[in-house]
Formats: structure tokens, sequence, C-alpha cells
């Protein structure tokens, strides 16, 4: 199979199969390059070379002679093929063989020199090409290795603080049950100081009235404060305090006569001394009560 001509215009590259404009310094070209060049006219039709001369596209070589560029046919029929050398000598025959075999050879070069330029061309851009992959394939490899690396890192930290902000959490709630007993201990004894200044200062109120009011049985006062015992009274300027500060309200009141009890039938009224006023007896009541309530 015969290596097909293609067109000489390395923009061009077109296969030729019907007609061509060929030249002395064997290039071919497609007839739309060989009127774009000025060689032909818009019928097809050689222009004349009168006051200038042809220039080769390819090789840039004059063609000053009308011969030197001519539109061949590639696929001629038998007729054109009997009568295109007829006439001619076998040496003129055997000439024009010669250099029309040399023109193939010369298409075939060039077409395997261009070939092989294209061939290199790619090599060199597979090469290049290769090398870059090689080169993004190991950054990306490194880039990869070094994410996994801090990935790994980040999770040790996560669980590190994770674990830690458990622990915490934990101590947290230790905390505060310790402070939620401590402010429950804190409260009941401020409850219990509380109620010890108010029967203090209750107490110091039924001793002061019975002081200005009037006298009480001692076996009332000896049974309503017989679990006490004796009680820490304040320093009244009056002096109601002992020498060492503690007395029982019965030893307060020794100096008041005391009523006489009849049995079972109860206290002599009469020889109780009335209080002036109410404020004795409800004093009296509230001590009472407390001391009661605190048994």
């Amino acid at each position: 199979m015969d290596h097909p001509l293609l067109c000489n215009n390395l923009k061009c590259r077109t296969e030729l199969t019907e007609r061509a404009l060929v030249t002395t310094c064997s290039h071919n070209f497609c007839l739309p390059c060989a009127r774009q060049f000025g060689f032909v006219e818009a019928n097809g039709a050689i222009l004349p070379g009168t006051g200038r001369h042809h220039i080769c596209p390819a090789c840039r070589a004059d063609l000053p002679g009308q011969d030197d560029a001519v539109i061949t046919h590639l696929n001629p029929s038998d007729d054109y093929k009997t009568s295109i050398l007829s006439g001619l000598s076998p040496s003129t025959v055997m000439e024009c063989a010669g250099r029309a075999l040399s023109f193939w050879a010369y298409q075939a070069t060039q077409e395997m020199h261009f070939q092989r330029h294209l061939y290199q061309t790619m090599v060199d851009k597979y090469s290049a090409l290769a090398a870059e992959l090689e080169r993004r394939t190991t950054e990306a490899n490194s880039t990869i290795s070094s994410l996994q690396s801090k990935l790994q890192t980040t999770i040790s930290e996560y669980e590190f603080l994770q674990q830690k902000n458990e622990d915490l959490a934990r101590m947290h709630k230790d905390k505060c049950r310790k402070l939620l007993q401590t402010q429950e201990a804190h409260d009941k004894e401020k409850r219990k100081i509380e109620l010890g200044q108010l029967q203090q200062a209750a107490s110091a109120a039924v001793d002061s009235d019975l002081q200005n009011t009037g006298r009480i049985p001692p076996q009332i006062v000896d049974g309503a404060l017989q679990d006490r015992g004796p009680r820490k009274v304040q320093n009244h300027p009056g002096g109601l305090s002992s020498g060492h500060g503690y007395e029982s309200i019965a030893s307060m009141n020794s100096s008041l006569p005391r009523a006489t009890h009849r049995g079972h039938g109860g206290w002599d009224k009469q020889s109780l001394v009335q209080p002036r006023g109410s404020k004795y007896h409800q004093c009296l009541k509230l001590t009472i009560l407390i001391l009661n309530s605190t048994r």
C-alpha cells in the first residue's frame, strides 16, 4: 500500500487524493493552500509569474519558471496515463520516472522525519508529565502521612481532654455534694445557735419580769427547767449574775416568798403574788413552750 501524500503546509496537513500543486523543489500543496499562497486563481488556473517570482511556502525556494509549480492529477485515468508520456524517448521517460520516484522518496522521508519529531516531542512531554506526576504523588503521599499523623495526635489529645473533662466533672460533682452537706450543716448549726439565742433572750426576759413584777413557785420553775441544768445568764447592770456566772431561776428567786402546796389540790392561790399585767404570763408561756420543744 502506497504512503498517502499530505499537504506540506504544517498548519494544514490535509491528505491529497485528487489534485495538488506540485513544485520542482519536491513539495506539494492542496488547492485551498495554493490559492491562499497566490499560486492559483479562484477557478483553479495557475497564475502567470509575470513581474514576480513565486516562493515555495515550505522551503522558501524561488520558483521563477512557468513549470516550477504545476497542478497535477493524483488519480489519473488510463487514457491520461497512455498519452502523458507518449512520444517521449526512453531516456526521457526514465528520467521523468526517476524524478517522480525521487519526489515520492523525499515526501516519504519528510513524513518520517515529521513523525519522528512528533514522536520525540510526545515522549518528552510524556516524560515531563510522568516526572510531574511522580513529584505530585510524592507530595500527596507526604501530605497524607502528615495529615494522618496530625489526625492521630488530635485523636489522642481529644481522648485525653475527654478523660480530663470526665474527671473534672466527677470532682465538681463531689465538690457540689460536699458543699451541699456543708451548707446543710451550717444551716443546722445556725438554726441551733439562733434557737439558743432565742432561749437565752426569753429566759432573760422572764427573769427580769420575775424580779420586777412578782413571785413564781419554785416547783414550777424547777419542773420546767429540770432538764436544762444551770445556765449562764447575761451580766445585767442590776447584778443578776453570781460569782461564776451560773445560777438557776429558782436560786435567783430564793429571796422571794414561797407558795404553799396543798397536796393534790394545787397551789395556794392566795400565797401567789399576782403580776401586774399580762407580759409576765406571755413570757412565761413562751419560755415553757420553748423548753418543751427542745427536749
